[in-house]
């Protein structure tokens, strides 16, 4: 005998299952205009613009853009987003051929891209009026985005990968993908404009039940930073400042993380005994408009 279900049913199975300890349900991602918060704005609005891109390679200084995506959305001082402005998204030939890997990944081919081209106004127009740009990886996205369209630097910029605090609200890493099925979703292919969507989810999740994570990213992104360089680390100290959180700069040569600027001289401190480092660190303040540069 067949059984046919109607939409009723077919939630309260959902239900059923997801009641389960052993069980966990995935939903696919929605439209960005789902996402929208009914209801006059909690204050004045933000234009902030969730940006992706595919690229040729994961080197932030060869890496050419062969695909980016963006979404242009208002959000009030609760962190909420009550409208979507503007989506887009478009293909570029990066003039060299695609790598294998890349296109495995991405699904994007070199007959795709070939002779396509963006309007760079029109790009940096959309950005640059933007008053924040948010990447899940924006260390990496931002000089990449910036090459291409030299209008937008001095754009402020937040990277929603390291200024939320993921552990502290439970959640297990921190890459996009694996952070959007711990709030119960799923997205098909690895596409710039898929990635934009997922983003906008994890932002507008509510881990607490009443703040959404973008509140959170807005206002961590206005607070005064420091880039520390641990000048003079020894090589066998490499692994223990990447845990920390250290980054390694190619161009510069030395070794770098992002700090509050009120944890100044504990990471002074930590670099002295622990790193037992050999010269003074540099440190250099940040402002929101040039972190990532």
């Amino acid at each position: 005998m067949t059984i046919h279900n109607d939409a009723a049913s077919f939630e309260a199975a959902l239900r059923l299952c997801a009641s389960r300890e052993d069980v966990r349900i995935l939903r696919r991602v929605r439209p960005i205009s789902e996402l929208v918060t009914e209801g006059p704005p909690i204050g004045p609005t933000r234009r902030i613009a969730i940006v992706d891109t595919e690229t040729t390679s994961v080197d932030v200084q060869t890496a050419e853009i062969i695909e980016i995506a963006a979404a242009v959305v208002l959000v009030d001082d609760a962190g909420e987003i009550r409208a979507v402005e503007e989506t887009r998204r478009g293909l570029r030939d990066p003039g060299i051929p695609i790598p294998a890997e890349v296109q495995l990944l991405t699904g994007i081919s070199d007959d795709d891209v070939a002779g396509r081209g963006l309007n760079v106004p029109r790009w940096e127009a959309l950005l640059g009026g933007s008053d924040l740009i948010v990447a899940h990886n924006a260390g990496y996205d931002a000089p990449i985005v910036e090459r291409l369209l030299p209008a937008i630097k001095g754009q402020a910029w937040a990277c929603s990968m390291r200024e939320i605090d993921w552990a502290a609200h439970g959640f297990d890493g921190a890459k996009l993908g694996h952070l959007l099925m711990q709030i119960g979703y799923f997205t098909t292919g690895h596409r710039a404009d898929a990635d934009v969507i997922s983003l906008a989810h994890l932002l507008t999740h509510r881990p607490d039940g009443v703040r959404p994570l973008m509140a959170e990213l807005v206002a961590r992104a206005a607070q005064p930073s420091l880039r520390i360089e641990a000048t003079g680390a020894l090589f066998d100290k490499r692994h223990l400042l990447k845990a920390r959180g250290y980054r390694w700069d190619a161009r510069e040569k030395v070794w770098w993380r992002e700090i509050a600027e009120a944890a100044h001289e504990t990471e002074i401190l930590w670099l002295a005994r622990d790193a037992e480092l050999r010269a003074t660190p540099r440190v250099i303040q940040f402002s929101w408009h040039t972190r990532y540069r």
